[in-house]
């Protein structure tokens, strides 16, 4: 909640009247629609507050989010560190759930991330302990809305503490559209999926999860890697709608999460191999996505890798890779990331 400012007149000082800390509970999740999960076991947010809004004329509203990153998940294989698939997800989440709990988005919307971007900003404060870390998640977002007031979509910036320490940043954009909207949307993209679904056969082959820096062949979602002398790899996607964590409820594209995935898996495998290295042993400290369109879950997906040569992550105090990551379908570009990869200490 945040009080109003006292008026001050030129003969007396003004003064600023902060927001009054409301304590975020993390007893228990919060309801699975919220957060758009099916699995009550898929759900990380805890509670929400607003904590301020801004000056007049500006947009822009303040919330924290609680939320609880498992130490034990499918996806969480690295023993030492918070796995990048949960970062994500709780950073998906938050943003879900402060669009229905606090800015009236229906809860029947549906979401469409145009940007995601994060930095980490320690990797020591990633890594898993003997207790749950305490996730905060502080979020400002600058609302678009139409002339009715009815909210578009918003921009966004998050900063992730756990216990207390600052660990990520991120940004990124949200647009929201009615059930009805997203069917006329969608409409062209499902046909040629449909099509294309009826004339394959087989969903490709997965690597072996080593090449990818995975342990459980459920988790991989790349065909083995081809990698040139200079590091740059290339592979096809592999989509398992089976999957309890990527596909945790129904869909009808490929979602973003799993194209951050195969990014960083065809990062690693390229990073690694160029500089000999386990794959097992690197971790992504940033990214910089923007997707394009859709990714329809019936065509073929080819994921490419550039390479870039090693620089100082000063703030991280480590050497970071960065790596261009391209996937299509057809002629069309679906995402274009750039993600840094460093050497797990």
């Amino acid at each position: 909640m945040t009080l109003p400012a006292n008026r001050s007149s030129a003969s007396e000082p003004a003064t600023t009247v902060v927001p009054v800390p409301v304590p975020l509970s993390f007893d228990s999740t919060l309801p699975r629609s919220v957060v758009h999960r099916a699995s009550v076991a898929e759900v990380f947010v805890t509670d929400s507050v607003e904590t301020g809004t801004s000056a007049p004329g500006d947009p822009t509203r303040t919330f924290d989010v609680a939320a609880q990153l498992p130490r034990g998940h499918l996806v969480g294989e690295h023993p030492a560190a918070y796995d990048f698939l949960l970062l994500v997800e709780v950073l998906r989440q938050s943003g879900v759930c402060v669009a229905h709990r606090h800015l009236d988005v229906a809860i029947d919307s549906a979401f469409i991330f145009s940007a995601l971007n994060f930095d980490v900003l320690s990797l020591e404060a990633l890594r898993i302990g003997a207790r749950p870390a305490q996730t905060v998640l502080h979020l400002s977002v600058r609302p678009e809305t139409n002339r009715a007031g009815r909210i578009l979509g918003f921009d966004f910036d998050i900063v992730v503490d756990l216990d207390d320490r600052p660990t990520l940043r991120a940004s990124g954009g949200l647009t929201f559209v009615s059930r009805r909207a997203y069917g006329m949307l969608r409409a062209q993209g499902l046909g040629k999926a449909r099509a294309a679904s009826a004339a394959r056969a087989h969903r490709p082959a997965p690597a072996a999860p080593a090449t990818v820096g995975r342990k459980d062949v459920r988790n991989v979602v790349l065909t083995e890697p081809a990698i040139g002398v200079g590091g740059d790899a290339s592979a096809f996607l592999v989509v398992d709608t089976a999957h309890p964590h990527l596909f945790d409820h129904q869909l009808d594209h490929v979602p973003g999460n799993l194209q951050l995935e195969a990014a960083r898996q065809l990062a690693v495998t390229s990073v690694a191999r160029l500089h000999g290295l386990s794959p097992a042993d690197l971790v992504v400290t940033s990214v910089r996505a923007r997707f394009t369109n859709f990714a329809e879950l019936g065509l073929s997906t080819p994921v490419t890798a550039r390479v870039g040569g090693v620089q100082h992550a000063e703030s991280l105090g480590t050497l970071t890779v960065p790596v261009e990551v391209h996937l299509g379908q057809g002629d069309s570009s679906v995402s274009e990331l750039t993600l840094e990869v460093a050497q797990w200490a």
